[in-house]
């Protein structure tokens, strides 16, 4: 039987998803050598008195703890969780755009997150960097991105990283931020001293 130190965290929809949460069960379950037969009651025990009440009233006539773990799973990953319309994630992504201050990594990251849902299936990559060229902010990047021959997303990130940080330190150049400024110091010797030299 597992042993844990701590009791595992409760589910808490507001900061996670479902199916995040899941994720960590399982490496718990895996990490304690949880055999299949307490999977279910672990997880019930876990999940937190809310959750655990939604679960009860899905799940009627039947209890909770008589549901497999893979049945638990599926249920309320399709409450929390709903299938998204391909079309509208799609929409959403095609009208993401970088964000003023927002980097090209963070950039990069927002998209991924959107693509998450749009269902690109082997053509992700090739999606992600169409949105990305189209949506940088940069005019000068755009331009780099869009001349470059057989261009990846995780290229296209690259070069427009390596774009942000060259601009960055040009500027920080030029206007002598970050620049440790070195002034003339005049050296005066203490009277006592000047006496001896």
């Amino acid at each position: 039987m597992a042993c844990f130190s701590q009791r595992p965290d409760e589910f808490k929809p507001e900061h996670e998803t479902w199916s995040a949460y899941v994720e960590r069960m399982e490496l718990l379950f895996e990490a304690h050598d949880v055999d299949d037969g307490k999977k279910v009651p672990v997880l019930l025990s876990s999940v937190g008195a809310a959750t655990y009440g939604l679960l009860r009233n899905l799940v009627q006539p039947d209890k909770p703890k008589d549901k497999t773990f893979d049945q638990v799973v599926t249920i309320l990953r399709d409450y929390y969780e709903p299938k998204p319309l391909v079309i509208a994630e799609r929409f959403r992504y095609r009208k993401c755009v970088q964000k003023s201050g927002q980097t090209a990594t963070e950039y990069a990251a927002e998209l991924r997150q959107l693509a998450a849902k749009c269902d690109f299936g082997d053509r992700l990559d090739e999606a992600l960097r169409d949105g990305f060229v189209s949506g940088v902010s940069s005019e000068a990047c755009q331009c780099k991105l869009l001349s470059e021959d057989r261009l990846t997303f995780a290229r296209a990130v690259e070069l427009a990283v390596n774009m942000e940080t060259a601009h960055r330190d040009a500027q920080q150049l030029r206007t002598g931020d970050d620049v440790t400024a070195v002034h003339k110091c005049k050296w005066c010797w203490p009277a006592a001293i000047q006496g001896n030299f």
